[in-house]
């Protein structure tokens, strides 16, 4: 029946104890022996189970961390565009405050030279009313500002 070497209780009597078993009872025998004789097959058994399980859970987290990776590339993407995006407008802004200033130093020219022509101007008026001609023309233009004033009753 079963080879030589297996354990079985002493007070069994191996050959006509074995045949008056019931199969049930045979099936127990069998899974005690298999019990004691082949506990690291059972061992590698429920390894084999636990390595399953790691795996399985290593696999799903691979696919996380690919879909991170995934989700973490694409903001990348998006950062590096925005990126660009703000040194083009940095360079723009670079351009229009070096043209502001260039106005600038325009408009400073300009108020030079038009101040240097008011107080040209000035001068010119100043010596304008301090000649003699403006002196003997002033009853003239009081007289005319008069006339000019009874023409208008509106004003």
């Amino acid at each position: 029946m079963l080879e030589r070497g297996y354990h079985y209780p002493p007070h069994l009597r191996q050959e006509s104890y074995l045949d008056t078993l019931s199969r049930a009872d045979l099936l127990e025998i069998v899974q005690q022996l298999l019990a004691t004789e082949y506990p690291q097959q059972r061992l590698i058994r429920r390894q084999v189970g636990e390595y399953l399980e790691t795996l399985q859970r290593l696999k799903d987290e691979r696919a996380w961390r690919q879909a991170e990776m995934e989700r973490l590339n694409g903001e990348l993407a998006w950062r590096v565009d925005e990126l660009a995006n703000l040194g083009t407008e940095r360079e723009r802004l670079a351009a229009l405050v070096i043209d502001s200033h260039a106005e600038l130093e325009n408009c400073r020219s300009r108020i030079a030279v038009l101040e240097n022509e008011c107080a040209t101007l000035r001068a010119t008026l100043t010596d304008l009313r301090g000649s003699a001609s403006w002196k003997v023309t002033a009853p003239l233009r009081r007289f005319s500002s008069a006339v000019k004033a009874l023409r208008t009753p509106g004003d």
